[in-house]
């Protein structure tokens, strides 16, 4: 049997990667989402049969197409495809009526096989696995970019699940934004941070394959205040303080570029966590005014404890070549 199936995701490039993986025989047509409320009126016109949905995605996030489905008695077998691990988003998604969970980035062969264990298709090998036709604008070129958002956001799931599981809460994923920015204007939101009385920003360098960058965490006071205790620290102790900021930053940056140095597949070598203060030798503060940085921004939210923190990936401007080589092996 073959199905009318509907991928749904924000990002072309996981679209792109996911609809390449569909086995042969599986789709008689692939419909493209690019958002959750456009899946959902594809399905409430009576197409899809089979949805593929992503979780993080602007306006009606996946969780919130679950819902719908439900409530509206949508008749549709759904299977999330994420980057978002946590033990609490995969219990949340089966609670919801998803039919599993797969995550990025997807794997062939694992998709094959749950297709197989729930009755969709027949038993096949990988040497069927050929892309269903699909709407050939799914298929232009991907910006580095666009390609960039979606390798962050998979290893930013993978730092959540740290969190999430040294905490046992749920952490709220945001979708990355990428932008080029001056050194100026990010030096200047760096300075506005601490400016702010109690803020704290670590720093974590980074290089490897000719890319070199930083990774900046933001923590606010109140934030730090909230989430001391829960790890057993003393919030009005300095140096409890201090040292959780370290901790916390080594593991969610040193997990999110671990996933990206094998998203990409090179290795990057990491400087120790440091608190920096205002006019510090960190890498974004030895650049010129006026030179570029690709800065991949991200906040990480605690919704149950109301603690948030800011992430910020800054890439110098001589890394973006070997970048987008590397970025473009990976979409072919």
């Amino acid at each position: 049997m073959s199905y009318s199936v509907i991928v749904c995701d924000d990002s072309r490039f996981a679209r792109q990667q996911l609809i390449r993986g569909l086995p042969a025989g599986l789709a008689r047509e692939v419909l493209s989402a690019c958002q959750g409320e456009e899946a959902l009126q594809l399905l409430r016109a009576g197409k899809g049969e089979l949805l593929f949905l992503d979780l993080n995605m602007p306006g009606l996030d996946g969780y919130q197409v679950l819902e719908a489905i439900r409530d509206e008695g949508l008749n549709v077998l759904v299977i999330v495809v994420s980057g978002d691990i946590q033990a609490q988003a995969h219990q949340r998604i089966l609670e919801l009526g998803a039919l599993a969970f797969l995550q990025k980035p997807l794997n062939n062969s694992q998709l094959l096989h749950l297709l197989e264990q729930f009755g969709l298709m027949p038993a096949i090998t990988d040497a069927l696995i050929a892309p269903p036709l699909t709407s050939p604008h799914e298929f232009a070129p991907v910006s580095y970019q666009e390609s960039l958002q979606e390798i962050v956001n998979i290893a930013m799931g993978q730092a959540a699940r740290q969190l999430a599981d040294l905490l046992n809460l749920f952490i709220h994923l945001p979708i990355p934004k990428v932008q080029l920015c001056t050194s100026h204007r990010l030096h200047r939101q760096v300075e506005e941070w601490l400016e702010m009385p109690g803020n704290m920003v670590v720093s974590q360098g980074f290089v490897g394959s000719s890319i070199a960058g930083e990774c900046l965490i933001h923590f606010a006071e109140q934030d730090i205040s909230r989430i001391a205790p829960l790890l057993g620290f003393n919030e009005h102790d300095d140096l409890d303080r201090k040292s959780l900021l370290i901790e916390l930053s080594s593991m969610l940056a040193g997990t999110l570029l671990l996933g990206l140095s094998d998203l990409l597949g090179l290795r990057f070598s990491r400087s120790h966590p440091a608190l920096i203060s205002l006019g510090s030798d960190s890498i974004l503060a030895q650049q010129e005014q006026a030179q570029k940085i690709l800065s991949v921004s991200l906040t990480y939210t605690i919704p149950a404890q109301q603690i948030s923190c800011t992430l910020l990936l800054l890439l110098t401007d001589t890394s973006l070549s070997a970048l987008e080589r590397r970025l473009s092996l990976i979409a072919e």
